[in-house]
């Protein structure tokens, strides 16, 4: 799916990279970034968290002409007063004005970037952060600007689920990342860096999900593997078909055979007595009796059957 992700096929939306300090994401960002510049197609970087010489690191010099830079990292909060692009800018009109600048009177579809939303979270509420998103997307035709997709790059680690939830809802596609496991790792030519898991929700209303290994290769060449074989791991010391649940425990699940016999020689409770059968079967209409059958542990005083005595 990832693939397909990356290709002109899929329409245009919202696709969220979701990373962690443990598997970070911006490799599989840029690789989109790649992929879409390889198209020729104009691809606009709102970058925040890091600047615009360390996102061009390691692109092809044909993707560097591609790529237009709106510059939010020089001065995010404008103490400068550069000029530059700043926090106060990040507004669905701005958006477009910027976008629509650079693309001129041209209808050939483009690619934008917001690197990162994290970066924005931590400065505006995630409420007006999902309004803009969506005012952007939905003002681009008005506006003139054919937007294939939109890259959004999210650290789930900095964020409370609820604010995950509510920015997730609004993508058409979520990507999170985790980091592969040994065991599960599937025998293939190349060493993955993460296993994805894809979120994708097709206008239809259809949700798909896949999970695949992936890695990114010189130059942003991404590749990816089959989905992931989950394999059972074996007990330590045996087949795990053969593990006792009831061993190293503090009481005893199992009985001996004398305590088998004497636990079968017990009567059941409710067990009509031969007597009591005949009665309910002989019985005529309208007749009631009383029956008792005193337990083995009773202990009656035929002396004092009503225990009044003992004062």
């Amino acid at each position: 799916m990832l693939q397909g992700l990356s290709g002109p096929a899929e329409a245009s939306g919202l696709l969220l990279v979701a990373d962690s300090f443990e598997c970070e994401g911006r490799s599989l960002l840029k690789s989109f970034v790649a992929s879409a510049a390889l198209r020729e197609e104009p691809v606009h970087v709102f970058n925040f968290e890091i600047s615009e010489t360390e996102f061009s690191n390691g692109l092809d010099d044909g993707v560097r002409l591609r790529l237009h830079f709106h510059d939010g990292f020089s001065d995010p909060l404008n103490w400068d007063q550069t000029g530059t692009f700043n926090v106060d800018g990040f507004t669905a009109p701005e958006l477009l004005r910027r976008i629509g600048a650079a693309q001129g009177a041209t209808l050939q579809p483009c690619t934008v970037v917001l690197d990162s939303l994290s970066w924005i979270l931590q400065r505006t509420r995630v409420g007006h952060l999902c309004r803009i998103l969506q005012d952007f997307q939905r003002g681009a035709a008005g506006a003139g600007l054919n937007i294939r997709k939109v890259l959004g790059l999210l650290h789930v680690d900095l964020h409370q689920p609820e604010v995950l939830e509510a920015v997730s809802h609004i993508a058409s596609t979520v990507v999170t990342l985790t980091a592969p496991l040994e065991s599960n790792t599937p025998q293939t030519d190349f060493l993955p860096y993460a296993l994805a898991t894809t979120i994708h929700k097709r206008k239809s209303g259809r949700v798909l999900k896949k999970e695949e290994y992936f890695t990114v290769e010189d130059r942003f060449t991404l590749k990816t593997s089959v989905e992931p074989i989950l394999e059972k791991e074996a007990a330590p010391g045996g087949d795990a078909a053969s593990v006792d649940p009831a061993a190293n425990l503090t009481f005893n699940l199992r009985l001996t055979d004398g305590e088998r016999q004497a636990k079968e020689r017990v009567p059941l409770p409710y067990h009509f007595s031969a007597e009591k059968k005949t009665s309910l079967l002989e019985g005529g209409a309208g007749e009631g009796r009383i029956y008792y059958e005193p337990d083995g542990a009773d202990d009656v005083d035929e002396e004092d059957p009503d225990d009044d005595l003992d004062i």
